[in-house]
């Protein structure tokens, strides 16, 4: 009976630090989604800007056009930054969640 305490007791802190694990790459994914979401927001309204302030940025001259699209370029590349780092940290989450599916598989017996 002692052993069978000790391994439930053992069962238990186990559980109990994959809990402690998924909360943490919850609360984490959670974290990157909005800091994700705030850095796409501040693009669209530095894009939306720029579009109703056309006449301010000469977009119908050569250089305001060659401009413009150097503006639109870098505002895309920090779309592309944000993606990817998203595609990465899903991959190491991914990598985690299974790691901890088998601290919650019961054991036979």
């Amino acid at each position: 009976m002692q052993a069978r305490q000790v391994a439930l007791s053992n069962r238990h802190t186990a559980v109990t630090e994959a809990d402690r694990a998924l909360a943490d790459a919850f609360a984490s994914a959670y974290a990157a989604t909005v800091e994700g979401i705030n850095r796409l927001d501040a693009i669209q309204s530095e894009i939306d800007s720029a579009v109703q302030n056309r006449a301010a940025l000469a977009v119908d001259t050569p250089m305001g056009a060659r401009e413009f699209q150097r503006f639109l370029l870098a505002r895309h590349r920090e779309i592309i930054a944000i993606v990817s780092e998203a595609h990465q940290d899903d991959g190491v989450k991914k990598a985690l969640l299974e790691s901890l599916r088998s601290r919650y598989s019961v054991p036979a017996g």
